[in-house]
């Protein structure tokens, strides 16, 4: 490209070949045009590389993991690449709406207060038949740490990005701890309208390691702690990929082949009070000591 373009659209995948030429269609076809197209493959084994080697559009680079690196990793790893003054975010199960970048773009371009918006969405399952539609959060409620909004349905500031931590290494809640760091930069807003077709999968992880899952209220800790803090630990991030993997295996396994899950006593208190911060509630100086309690538990736990 001769010039920077105004949007780096960031697109990461994942064994897609199903719905991932519809979702870049979807971008190429967008009423804005000064955009660049990152797409960064995580490895997969279908026929996604196939479907990406076949583009030939000027707008589109594409980038490819040697191994399987994970979301976060990806995002990281995509977001360095990006040239525009603004990162839009895709996923390659989704579709945008034709005017989604334009809208977005001229709402960041005349709101300079604002680091990132987001927009309403349409939920559709794997057959694209509609589910219904989110619900526009306010200003208010994003600036009291309940931010809410879509991650393949944002747009944000590439300075702004580069300043925050930026996206981490991490499993399941990269987009959460990025919006909290975000969040210091500017305000937050989203669309009324719907500019994304966002899709609900049965299968997908988010909705496999729900709240049966065992290990799902000590992420939410661990997700609380590295939100509210200013400086993200490496020893968090290990804790929260440590046990996304567990929650992982346990929601692939059938009833008949899983273990009874049991905490120690102190550590299920401790996990109940973690809780509370979650809530909104202070904690106490001894979170950090659960949270190696925890992480010592589950390791030698797995080891058995």
């Amino acid at each position: 490209m001769d010039k920077s373009p105004q949007v780096s659209v960031v697109l990461c995948c994942y064994n897609a070949q199903k719905t991932i030429a519809e979702s870049i269609e979807s971008v190429l076809n967008q009423t804005f045009t000064d955009f660049e197209f990152i797409i960064w493959d995580d490895c997969s084994t279908d026929n996604t590389p196939s479907i990406l080697k076949n583009y030939n559009d000027k707008r589109i680079r594409v980038f490819f993991n040697q191994v399987n690196r994970g979301l976060g990793k990806s995002l990281q790893l995509a977001c360095r690449e990006v040239n525009g003054k603004y990162i839009a975010r895709m996923d390659s199960d989704d579709l945008c709406m034709p005017e989604r970048l334009q809208k977005e773009y001229e709402f960041l371009e005349s709101h300079p207060g604002h680091v990132l918006v987001s927009s309403s969405v349409i939920y559709i399952d794997e057959n694209d038949k509609v589910l219904g539609r989110s619900f526009p959060w306010t200003w208010a409620h994003n600036q009291n740490n309940h931010i809410s909004v879509v991650h393949p349905a944002t747009m944000f500031r590439t300075d702004a990005y580069r300043q925050s931590c930026g996206y981490l290494d991490l499993l399941g809640c990269e987009d959460r701890v990025l919006w909290s760091k975000l969040i210091d930069f500017g305000k937050f807003s989203v669309l009324k309208e719907p500019l994304l077709k966002y899709r609900m999968v049965s299968t997908s992880l988010s909705h496999m390691i729900d709240s049966k899952n065992p290990y799902k209220k000590i992420m939410l800790a661990v997700r609380s702690k590295m939100c509210n803090e200013s400086e993200v630990l490496e020893d968090d991030i290990e804790l929260q990929n440590h046990l996304y993997r567990l929650g992982k295996k346990y929601a692939q396994q059938t009833k008949k082949d899983r273990q009874p899950f049991k905490y120690h006593t102190s550590i299920e208190e401790k996990a109940q009070h973690a809780l509370k911060y979650v809530l909104g509630e202070k904690l106490s100086t001894d979170f950090v000591f659960f949270l190696k309690n925890t992480y010592v538990f589950l390791r030698n736990r797995k080891r058995r």
